[in-house]
């Protein structure tokens, strides 16, 4: 039987390492994401991030009459910066300010954990689940605070992840982006089964 992977997140050119990686262990792929993959064989749902709340999530699902093998998060939002703190806020602005943060948060945070909640009837203990993160979940990290909603999302997606890796098999990644070529045959070892995860950072 096929295996099969859903994506959140991976359809523009850095999620391309995941897919390939998915494909290369012989998987079907399912993408969920405001762009659509350039890459053959992939199934794209296409929708934009600023409507894609907690409904319409749980349509896309419904429609979804199997399972998942393989599950990865690589959606990212933000929506603080230093200007946010340094400038004068205008009221309106501030308002606006405060539903993109909402949504950030719905995105980033909410939304995976809510992803695999709905599927959990349709998933096994061999269900392999991984965050893309970053190296922000340190707090020493120099320049963490540049971006504080961005990095306390990421450490609250490592902590799902953990939590979640008590029933089922879950990793992060802290992709290093100058070498993100490692990404591909990691996602390939992983879904292959040659690399067991147990709430590991890779």
């Amino acid at each position: 039987m096929i295996k099969k992977a859903l994506l959140i997140g991976c359809g523009n050119e850095r999620g391309e390492n995941i897919i390939k990686g998915c494909h290369a262990a012989g998987f079907e792929v399912t993408n969920i994401g405001s762009s659509v993959s350039k890459l053959t064989h992939v199934r794209s749902i296409k929708r934009d991030w600023a409507k894609l709340d907690i409904i319409e999530i749980h349509k896309i699902l419904q429609k979804l009459d199997h399972g998942f093998d393989f599950i990865f998060f690589n959606q990212n939002a933000s929506s603080l910066g230093p200007d946010n703190f340094n400038l004068h806020s205008k009221t309106l602005d501030l308002w606006a300010l405060h539903k993109s943060w909402l949504n950030s948060y719905w995105l980033s945070c909410q939304m995976p954990y809510t992803i695999i909640k709905s599927l959990e009837k349709k998933l096994s203990p061999n269900t392999i689940i991984g965050w893309m993160l970053s190296g922000f979940i340190d707090k020493d990290k120099k320049g963490v605070e540049i971006h504080p909603d961005y990095s306390g999302y990421k450490y609250t997606n490592y902590l799902l992840m953990k939590n979640f890796n008590t029933k089922y098999q879950c990793f992060g990644i802290d992709p290093k982006f100058e070498t993100s070529d490692k990404i591909q045959p990691l996602i390939k070892e992983i879904c292959s089964g040659n690399k067991k995860c147990d709430g590991e950072l890779f």
